[in-house]
């Protein structure tokens, strides 16, 4: 069955300058046409086929269908257009490419190297030329994540909701890291923002009417979605093998719970 975890690729944002890249006086990833191509070169439904064994779900949005606030309009998934991201990428002053490290696990999801690689050479096609740094999981969160200074410029990452409510989302991986004394934002590797965005996160977490909430929270994933601000993957899927003499309601969330579990 699906899990509530969605895999999706992060780009610095916000830094002025890459560290992880050839490109030097700026950020590729600060231009909206870039992120643009490079959503639009990721053939999601090869991943599907070739590196996950049919085992995951294409997708447009980091929130799988069972989280609360999930609406299907934002997950439809980009057409591949490798000519029209060829163009965009002309059009942001990168048609003879640059270069970049991605970061990634190598033992920590389905299959993360393989989709890495697969990923590499997508965006090979549209002047991407992606140096990957594969690593065990804990080289690689002692380095990104906020204990290692978000030591990336471009990295894979899973994310699952524990509450099954799109706000961690929102607030976790989508909000503005900018303040030390917040929460806000910490797993947000890339450092993207939006102030707005997050004026809609807050009031989100206080709204009690559940369609005034769910517009709310619409709002929010639109900015996001329409600033190309993470390119979405896939959600996992949950593969378990259970004795026919055992009936069992299995989470999404990857959490054995025997007292979900009877015999037959």
């Amino acid at each position: 069955g699906p899990e509530n975890r969605s895999i999706f690729l992060g780009m610095n944002i916000a830094d002025p300058e890459l560290k992880f890249s050839d490109v030097k006086g700026k950020n590729p990833f600060a231009d909206l046409k870039v992120r643009q191509a490079m959503n639009m070169a990721i053939d999601r439904a090869a991943i599907r086929k070739v590196v996950m064994a049919d085992q995951s779900i294409p997708s447009g949005s980091i929130i799988p269908p069972f989280v609360n606030g999930y609406t299907k309009e934002l997950d439809a998934i980009p057409a591949r257009d490798i000519a029209k991201a060829k163009a965009l990428m002309t059009e942001a002053g990168y048609g003879q490419g640059f270069a970049v490290t991605m970061h990634c696990p190598n033992d920590r999801y389905l299959n993360d190297e393989k989709i890495c690689q697969a990923v590499v050479g997508m965006l090979a096609r549209v002047g991407v030329k992606v140096n990957l740094m594969a690593q065990p999981k804990a080289q690689y969160f002692g380095k990104v994540l906020k204990a290692g200074g978000y030591q990336t410029s471009f990295y894979l990452l899973g994310w699952t909701p524990g509450t099954f409510d799109s706000h961690n989302v929102l607030h976790d991986i989508e909000g503005c890291r900018d303040n030390p004394q917040s929460s806000r934002g910490e797993s947000n590797l890339g450092n993207y923002c939006n102030k707005k965005h997050d004026e809609l996160t807050d009031k989100v977490l206080v709204e009690n009417d559940k369609a005034k909430r769910d517009q709310l929270i619409k709002e929010a994933f639109q900015i996001t979605t329409s600033e190309y601000g993470y390119i979405p993957l896939h959600q996992q899927a949950l593969a378990w093998g259970v004795s026919k003499k055992v009936k069992l309601s299995q989470r999404a969330d990857n959490s054995v719970l025997l007292y979900w579990a009877r015999k037959e």
